[in-house]
């Protein structure tokens, strides 16, 4: 919920609150050093990720049809809006008709059921924010495809870490919920794929 409110935030305060959130997100992982190479594959997620985050607030509505996008940062819409969609699809059908594990050893919560859930709500959620600001159909499509998949590997990714760093949550910034990485690991996935979209269309 911090990330979408910082959305609508002037662009240099949304550039401050991404670099005050890679910087703890920084401390954690080194934390998690002792992950190995599931660390050094989360640094480059970092890398990538909190770039892409900046680039597309900066973008803003620039691609978008509808006067609904006018002054909107349309594409982290976006991304946030799979993201958030596919943790909550995952959760929800994961809880209610969850059965058969997916990666017992690295995040025995996640079902197959769940996972595909999520996958799911993700797409309704990209095809939905993309006809509300009349985003390119072409790039409303792949990002429908991909965006859970993504999500999932990044919050996979980090399940991985903390499991090989023998610890249950990567910090203690959130009572309850974990560190600075639990929260956006992934939005650091899907944020690098929505921006090679808008690349690829000639947006950037």
């Amino acid at each position: 919920m911090v990330v979408l409110a910082a959305a609508f935030a002037p662009p240099i305060v949304f550039t401050v609150l991404v670099a005050l959130a890679g910087g703890i997100a920084l401390a954690e992982l080194w934390a998690l050093r002792s992950a190995g190479f599931a660390a050094v594959l989360e640094l480059l997620a970092l890398l990538t990720g909190l770039p892409a985050l900046v680039y597309l607030r900066a973008l803003g509505d620039r691609g978008a049809a509808h006067g609904a996008a006018a002054g909107l940062a349309v594409w982290l819409l976006l991304a946030i809006g799979a993201t958030w969609a596919a943790d909550v699809g995952a959760y929800l059908v994961g809880s209610l008709a969850g059965r058969r594990k997916i990666a017992p050893r690295i995040s025995p919560g996640k079902t197959w059921e769940g996972t595909f859930g999520g996958f799911g709500a993700a797409a309704l959620a990209v095809l939905g924010i993309s006809a509300l600001f009349g985003l390119g159909r072409p790039e409303a499509a792949v990002a429908a495809v991909a965006a859970g998949p993504v999500a999932f590997a990044g919050d996979l990714l980090e399940s991985w870490i903390k499991r090989r760093a023998g610890v249950k949550e990567s910090g203690t910034l959130f009572p309850g919920h974990g560190g600075m990485l639990d929260r956006i690991d992934s939005l650091l996935a899907v944020a690098p794929l929505v921006a090679a979209l808008t690349l690829a269309a000639g947006l950037g």
